[in-house]
């Protein structure tokens, strides 16, 4: 007869060092996927990169997590939406939350803003957004010295046909209620 073998129970209350193992290589496991997911790069059909939104702060300003996962706030380009405190300000602002839905958008543009934003156009597929935000009545074209031909043709459309906020008769441009409503004693931030 083959003598016993007696292996030791776990203590009561502290688990062995193998589960004790188990559980350490899973928890390490789970910090580095957790770390690495924001870093994986998502893409559309074609490749290109696509940003995660994060807040839509009005109609023509929102916050996104770049492919690097690094977060970007970003000024709508060659556009100009009513501010939060003015007529349209807030229909504008959930109009743009309705487009932005899925969470995921594509921006192009490089240059920044006397605020430091990103000035960018953003896209779902094939769809350019600050264009349909225009076309739709929720955004004055806005180009300064170099005004969009496209937007300025959109702007002109929404006017005649009285979409959003060119149901007014006399819509105030952003601009103009930004110099009669001053933040902190200077003019707001566009």
């Amino acid at each position: 007869m083959a003598p016993s073998v007696r292996l030791p129970l776990p203590r009561r209350g502290r688990g062995s060092r193998p589960q004790r193992l188990v559980l350490l290589i899973a928890a390490l496991l789970s910090a580095v996927v957790s770390l690495a997911v924001p870093m994986c790069p998502r893409v559309d059909e074609a490749g290109r990169p696509l940003w995660q939104v994060e807040t839509v702060h009005d109609g023509d300003t929102v916050t996104c997590r770049d492919e690097t996962g690094r977060r970007q706030k970003i000024r709508l380009v060659g556009i100009d939406a009513p501010e939060l405190g003015q007529a349209y300000g807030g229909a504008a602002r959930r109009e743009l939350g309705k487009k932005l839905a899925g969470g995921s958008v594509r921006v192009t543009g490089s240059a920044r803003d006397q605020h430091g934003r990103l000035l960018g156009r953003l896209w779902i597929d094939q769809r350019d957004l600050n264009r349909e935000l225009v076309a739709e009545g929720w955004a004055w074209a806005f180009g300064g010295f170099a005004a969009d031909d496209d937007l300025v043709a959109a702007e002109s459309r929404a006017r005649r046909q009285r979409r959003g906020l060119w149901a007014d008769d006399h819509p105030l441009p952003p601009r103009q209620w930004r110099a009669a409503h001053p933040r902190n004693g200077g003019e707001g931030a566009d």
